[in-house]
C-alpha cells in the first residue's frame, strides 16, 4: 500500500490527547488562504481588483472562513478522522452559514442584489422558503471552496504535520471566539441592511439540520473504507474530470448563448438537477478513487487544483457588484489565474518531494 495514500474516511493515527501545540504557519496559511478561494478568486466583490482593501478585509473573512475551516479540520483530526467527517461537517457549516448567519437561504431581496429574483424565483420552494438553485450555490460552494479546498492545499504545503492538529487548547479557544465574533458582526450586518430575519421555524429546523450532520460526520467517518487492488487513476484525470464536472453548468450555459437559445433553464429545475448529477457523481467518483492502489497526496492536489481552476476561470464571466471597472476586473481576473497556475505547480513540486522522501 502506498505510504501516502489516505482514505477520506480514517485517519489511522491516534490522536495525541492533551498534547497540543500550535503550528504557527500552517494555522496563518488558512487563515488568509481560505477568504481568497472563498470570496476572491471568484471574482463578485465590490472590492473584485482592488487588492488593497482585499488584504484589509482579511482581518474579518479570515477568521470567519479561515477560522471556520481551522476548527473544522482541528476537530477532525484530534478525532483521528478524515476527509469524510471534514467534508460533512463543511456541509453543516455551509447550512449553518447561509441559513442562520448571513440568511441567504431564506431572504427574498439579499443585499438589495437587482437579479435576486431572477435566481430565487424558478425554483422557490414555498413550504421551505428557499429556493433549490440559491440552496445548492451555497451550500456547495462553502463545501467545496470555504472549507475542503484550503485545507488540502495547507496540508499539502505543510506534509509533515498534515495529520496533526494545528492548535493548542488556547489557540483553539481564540479562533473560535474570533469565528462567533465574525458571524455575530455578519448577521447584524444584514439584519440591520436588509430588515430580514428567517422565521423561527426556520431556524429551529435549520439548527436541527446542523446538528444531525455534526452527528453524522463523526459516526459515518468512523467507519473504515475496504481499499482493493485497482489502480487509481493519474492525478491529471482526476484533476481534469474535477475540472469538467465543477464547471458543466457554466459550460452548458456558454454553449446555450453560443448556439442562440437561452440559459435560463441553468436556474431552473433542470439546471438544478443538472448541477446536482454532476456533484453527487464527483462525490461518487472520489469515494471509489479513493479506496484505490496508489491514491496519494498528488490527487487530493489534483482535486483542490481542479477546484481552483473551475473558480478562477468562472470568474472573468461574473460581473461583480458594485462600481468595479471592467479593467480592474480583468487585472484581477488575470492575478488569481496567474495566481492558482503557480498554487498548482508550486504544490506538485512539493509533494512529488514529499513522495519522493517517503518512498
Amino acid at each position: 500500500m502506498n505510504k501516502n495514500a489516505e482514505t477520506v474516511t480514517q485517519v489511522k493515527k491516534e490522536p495525541r490527547c492533551g498534547n497540543y501545540k500550535t503550528q504557527f504557519l500552517p494555522v496563518l496559511g488558512l487563515l488568509l488562504f481560505a477568504p481568497f478561494t472563498a470570496e476572491y478568486i471568484i471574482g463578485y466583490l465590490d472590492v473584485t481588483g482592488n487588492f488593497g482593501l482585499m488584504f484589509l478585509y482579511l482581518l474579518f473573512f479570515g477568521p470567519l472562513y479561515g477560522g471556520a475551516a481551522l476548527i473544522i479540520r482541528e476537530v477532525t483530526r484530534r478525532a483521528g478522522l478524515g476527509w469524510l467527517t471534514m467534508t460533512i461537517l463543511a456541509f453543516a457549516f455551509g447550512v449553518f452559514q447561509a441559513g442562520m448567519i448571513d440568511h441567504g437561504l431564506f431572504n427574498p431581496a439579499f443585499q438589495d442584489i437587482d437579479y435576486w429574483q431572477d435566481l430565487r424565483d424558478p425554483t422557490y420552494i414555498s413550504f421551505l422558503g428557499i429556493s433549490a438553485y440559491q440552496a445548492v450555490d451555497f451550500i456547495s460552494g462553502h463545501v467545496i471552496w470555504s472549507i475542503t479546498v484550503p485545507i488540502v492545499i495547507m496540508e499539502i504545503f505543510f506534509p509533515s504535520r498534515k495529520r496533526d492538529p494545528w492548535l493548542g487548547n488556547v489557540s483553539l479557544t481564540i479562533i473560535t471566539i474570533l469565528y462567533l465574533l465574525a458571524s455575530a458582526f455578519i448577521f447584524q450586518d444584514q439584519v440591520t441592511m436588509d430588515h430580514f430575519l428567517p422565521t423561527v421555524t426556520q431556524f429551529i429546523v435549520t439548527g436541527i439540520i446542523v446538528i444531525v450532520l455534526i452527528i453524522a460526520s463523526f459516526t459515518i467517518g468512523k467507519h473504515n473504507m475496504t481499499r482493493n487492488e485497482k489502480p487509481a487513476p493519474k492525478p491529471l484525470f482526476v484533476g481534469t474530470v474535477t475540472l469538467f464536472l465543477l464547471s458543466m453548468h457554466t459550460i452548458i450555459e456558454l454553449l446555450a448563448v453560443l448556439l442562440g437559445f437561452s440559459s435560463d433553464f441553468m436556474m431552473e429545475w433542470p439546471g438544478v438537477i443538472l448541477r446536482l448529477m454532476s456533484l453527487s457523481l464527483l462525490g461518487y467518483l472520489i469515494l471509489v478513487w479513493s479506496k484505490q492502489k496508489g491514491w496519494n497526496v498528488m490527487h487530493h492536489l489534483a482535486l483542490a487544483g481542479g477546484a481552483i481552476l473551475t473558480r478562477t476561470w468562472i470568474a472573468f464571466l461574473i460581473q461583480p457588484l458594485g462600481n468595479v471597472s471592467s479593467s480592474d476586473k480583468l487585472i484581477g481576473n488575470m492575478i488569481f489565474l496567474l495566481g492558482a497556475s503557480l498554487l498548482i505547480l508550486f504544490g506538485t513540486y512539493v509533494t512529488k518531494k514529499t513522495i519522493k522522501v517517503s518512498d
